[in-house]
């Protein structure tokens, strides 16, 4: 299909794409509670007469079937918010959309995700007698706890794909870019939660306790040393503790003290190999203090988001083509975490960064934080880089 013709579709898509991340944007729901969400989706879904299954709760998995035969591509975005209380304000100036739900926003993209796949969506109903395969496009719920990847893969089961296709707006990458480069994009993860168990009493006598709050303050300070002296310095792997919380009361020795967080790599044994050298110095400090560990909740999910490098070449040929060879760039991995990777682990394919940071107009601040925002005018760029990748990948033989 002529590119110049592609564009034009999807510049009248454009203002809609907008509004329909607007909607999002106001209002947001958590991790498996995207029911609102959901039904905006299939809403529009049923505008377009393709036929669709609801997956888990509130995800769904549509499919567009072309006129000529061919191959199948994935195209997924995520549905869910963050528990974040959004600023009004970007690093500059006053945002143009905010949550409308206290407590909840859209603070990593997820909004505009879901609004490129349904923009792609549409304008691949009006191609479809010039598209030779299928597409199928999946809306995951839960991507932020991973509750929503198991039953949308066993709903893929069903269908033939050939490749997937995501992408993701990222802070780390300048308006105006688009990162599909090959190889490992985004991190694997272990994140965790260590409670460690004393016996509580009162602080005038801690002789007759068992102190779990000193305990825990000494496995962090000695789970260091496996980062200095036992982990491979080229094999990158990151601790990030996030929270500690142990007692309500300064006179109260408590019963036990947790503290949370995660360690993120590129590299599946690697993160093994530091994830059992902190649970051994977890358990050997317990024992010295007295004291003993659990790990009340525990995520490891080793699969890194990994582009393969004929679909990423696809895909750079695509971006060139469409937005413009000034759009094709290069960034660092992001140590981020992504259920991207479990898609890629099963259909060769790639994950694209679409570049939003620009600092002078207040767009740049890290996702997950209240200020993070972006321009709306670079989703038609993202929409248009998921389309002419389906629509290359499926011509090609």
């Amino acid at each position: 299909m002529d590119t110049e013709e592609i564009i034009k579709i999807i510049d009248e898509l454009e203002d809609e794409i907008i509004e329909m991340r607007r909607e999002f944007h106001r209002f947001p729901e958590l991790s498996l509670k995207e029911k609102n969400t959901g039904r905006i989706i299939v809403n529009k879904i049923e505008e377009l007469g393709l036929p669709y299954e609801i997956v888990g709760d509130y995800g769904a998995v549509a499919f567009l079937k072309g006129k000529k035969p061919g191959k199948t591509v994935l195209l997924r975005a995520d549905m869910d918010a963050l528990p974040v209380d959004e600023d009004h304000e970007n690093l500059t100036s006053e945002k143009c959309c905010c949550s409308q739900v206290k407590g909840v926003s859209h603070a990593c993209g997820h909004d505009a995700h879901m609004a490129m796949i349904l923009g792609a969506m549409k304008a691949l109903c009006r191609m479809k007698d010039e598209l030779s395969g299928s597409v199928v496009f999946a809306f995951e719920q839960a991507e932020e706890l991973g509750k929503g990847i198991d039953p949308m893969l066993e709903a893929l089961e069903k269908y033939r794909i050939d490749s997937c296709f995501g992408i993701h707006v990222y802070a780390g990458l300048e308006e105006g870019k688009i990162s599909v480069q090959p190889g490992p994009r985004m991190a694997a993860i272990t994140a965790f939660t260590v409670r460690v168990n004393g016996r509580g009493g009162h602080a005038s006598r801690p002789d007759l306790t068992v102190n779990p709050l000193m305990c825990a303050a000494n496995i962090l300070v000695n789970v260091n040393n496996i980062w200095s002296q036992e982990l491979d310095p080229t094999k990158t792997v990151t601790l990030g503790i996030s929270t500690m919380h142990c007692g309500e009361k300064g006179n109260v020795i408590a019963d036990f003290a947790e503290f949370a967080g995660s360690m993120r790599y590129a590299d599946a044994e690697e993160g093994k190999k530091a994830f059992e050298a902190f649970k051994r110095v977890c358990e050997c400090v317990a024992q010295a203090h007295r004291c003993t560990v659990e790990y009340p909740k525990l995520l490891i999910s080793p699969h890194v988001v990994y582009n393969d490098e004929a679909c990423s070449a696809i895909a750079s040929r695509a971006v060139e083509e469409i937005c413009g060879k000034e759009w094709l760039a290069e960034c660092p991995f992001w140590f981020a975490s992504e259920s991207m990777g479990l898609y890629q682990e099963r259909y060769p394919g790639v994950f694209a960064f679409l570049g939003i940071k620009n600092e002078e107009k207040g767009y740049g601040a890290l996702h997950h934080t209240q200020k993070f925002d972006l321009n709306e005018k670079v989703l038609k760029y993202g929409t248009m880089a998921a389309v002419k990748y389906v629509l290359d990948f499926c011509a090609e033989n």
